[in-house]
């Protein structure tokens, strides 16, 4: 299980590097696997590997929440119309409150994530 759940964070990792911070709603179809089955190695690195190391620690906590901001591709699309309405480059202001709608969700459950790890007392 170790090997697997390290293959898993290390290819969720490789996505992480390449996407920008501060965006939110990344499209779901970028991850190389399910959302459950990452945060599930996310979470078994974190009792089993983690408590060891603080700075390994920290970084899959981060890379658990962040798991939030990757959406359905439709929704994905919903907040990319939404933001260009913000910039003033969007056609239809109508997208804006959608996207809204959707952004808030995500730091729900952003704050959902982290109130499971704080939770955890396995996880330190």
């Amino acid at each position: 299980m170790l090997a697997l759940a390290t293959r898993v964070v290390s290819d969720y990792g490789k996505v992480l590097a390449h996407v920008s911070p501060g965006v939110y709603g990344l499209p779901q179809s970028l991850l190389p696997y399910p959302k459950d089955r990452i945060r599930t190695a996310l979470r078994f690195l974190l009792q089993n590997v983690a408590p060891d190391y603080p700075e390994l620690r920290e970084g899959l906590a981060r890379g658990y929440v962040y798991l939030a901001q990757f959406v359905d591709d439709g929704e994905a699309d919903i907040i990319a119309r939404g933001a260009a309405c913000a910039s003033g480059q969007g056609e239809d202001p109508a997208h804006a409150e959608p996207a809204m709608r959707l952004i808030n969700r995500i730091k729900a459950e952003m704050e959902l994530a982290l109130e499971e790890l704080a939770g955890d007392t396995a996880l330190g």
